[in-house]
């Protein structure tokens, strides 16, 4: 095979550890993930309902469609990720772009959820399904050049972990926003399709103002400089898939984020089983986010005892029990049981971002200390694939599972549904994420990378 052009990426010190990331590099570049998170949490809660509920799109079909884009988003991930990777610009080869992503992303949200009602449910499928692609693209151009910059921004191993806390905080404030403030704006707005218009219209500044804070904010962070030479792509592939740290981290990232397109039926859960309005769901979703503001500081102090992966393990599990306690959740429930369980699966997600993010700057690290090549975008790019294609599979399998049980959809006003509808919601509410959790457990005694290899690969 013809060798192509790749790049390797030294650091400006030629090897040499840079000096402690400040504070406020940190805060900017977690800030640049409110974003995408805040885009990519309304739809993983929230499009699906929208699609069958109120612009007349069945489960199966509405789930098929956010699927396909996902798909889409997972090769276009890698050409980002190579081009991020070979980008020339006065400021650096990642930064433009969280502006670009930024503005993108803020006008597929509007397009999104503010789509018009086309009489012809054909012309309906054609537009969303255009949309979708359009607010993949959006996502790739922005998340993998940022999460690329981890790598770049600092080798120290724990400074990693301090960096994603502020993400972890981003992220909590980026689902408040979404999941939490989402519904609640909903009913302030009228509950109808236009609400969902109206929302869009409150989350696009905020999606843009991110990008821009990120930008600016990271003008001063330690970057890599980038060499030309020439590998060919079967190299490149070997190469990566030697790195078993790397490639156990993406298959327990495959597994776990799953779980994000379960999310999904949250909203079917609380209306049809729970039977209450979208502000008791914003206040669920408000619990849990808000444990991501509080949690981070917690899993960091663990994390220096007993290391990443015990802390990831132990974040999956705590999770297992809550989730398999909505299978006897029903009407009238006390609603202090449902906000407990958004606190305790908040504290699990927070560790579950917060180990996962920090673990893959470490296994970027130890690839350019094996190899010698600095392949950030590239890994950014892999890590973000995974995401997509797992979020695909997640969300399919609830449209499906919807789907084959006979749930009913509508363009607005509400339809009783069948026994076996229902029983099939709380199926994906409850038994699904558990068993996903588990998995990504089991997936997790495969990785082997801490401290302490890491520094005996630099000094080999």
């Amino acid at each position: 095979m013809a060798a192509t052009p790749i790049d390797i990426l030294i650091s400006p010190a030629q090897g040499a550890a840079p000096a402690g990331l400040g504070r406020g590099a940190m805060i900017a570049w977690g800030i640049g993930t409110l974003g995408p998170v805040t885009v990519l949490t309304a739809t993983n809660a929230l499009l699906l309902r929208f699609l069958t509920d109120n612009y007349g799109i069945a489960a199966g079909v509405g789930a098929s469609l956010i699927a396909i884009s996902k798909f889409y988003d997972a090769f276009a991930d890698v050409a980002m990720g190579v081009a991020s990777d070979r980008t020339v610009s006065r400021w650096g080869r990642r930064r433009p772009y969280l502006i670009l992503g930024a503005i993108l992303l803020a006008l597929s949200v509007l397009a999104i959820f503010g789509a018009p009602s086309f009489a012809s449910e054909q012309a309906r499928l054609i537009y969303m399904g255009a949309i979708l692609i359009f607010y993949a693209s959006a996502y790739t151009v922005f998340n993998v050049p940022y999460m690329a910059m981890p790598g770049e921004m600092t080798r120290s191993y724990h400074e990693r972990s301090e960096l994603m806390r502020w993400r972890v905080y981003a992220v909590g404030l980026a689902i408040i926003i979404a999941s939490a403030a989402g519904p609640k704006l909903l009913d302030l707005f009228g509950g109808n399709t236009a609400a969902y218009g109206w929302m869009a219209v409150v989350f696009a500044p905020i999606v843009v103002a991110a990008g821009v804070i990120a930008f600016a904010g990271t003008a001063d962070a330690p970057s890599t400089a980038r060499v030309a030479t020439h590998y060919s792509f079967r190299q490149q592939f070997a190469s990566a898939v030697a790195n078993r740290p790397f490639a156990f981290l993406i298959l327990v990232k495959f597994i776990t984020l799953m779980a994000l397109g379960v999310q999904s039926v949250f909203p079917f859960f609380f209306q049809r089983i729970l039977a209450v309005p979208n502000s008791v769901l914003g206040t669920y979703f408000l619990c849990q986010s808000a444990m991501f503001l509080v949690a981070p500081s917690l899993w960091l102090w663990l994390a220096k005892r007993v290391g990443k992966k015990r802390t990831l393990l132990t974040a999956l599990a705590i999770s297992i029990p809550v989730y398999f306690s909505w299978a006897f959740a029903a009407q009238g429930e006390p609603l202090l049981l449902v906000y407990l369980r958004g606190v305790i699966i908040g504290v699990s997600g927070s560790g579950v971002i917060l180990m996962g993010q920090s673990m893959l700057p470490d296994t970027m690290e130890y690839d350019f200390r094996r190899t010698g090549l600095r392949r950030e975008g590239i890994f950014a790019a892999l890590y973000t694939t995974v995401e997509k294609l797992s979020g695909a599979i997640g969300v399919s399998l609830i449209g499906a599972l919807l789907g084959a049980y006979g749930y009913v959809q509508s363009r607005g006003p509400a339809v009783v549904q069948p026994e076996s509808a229902l029983w099939a919601i709380r199926v994906a509410m409850a038994y699904v994420p558990a068993l996903i959790s588990l998995a990504g457990m089991a997936a997790l005694l495969g990785y082997d990378l801490d401290e302490r290899k890491l520094a005996e690969a630099g000094a080999a």
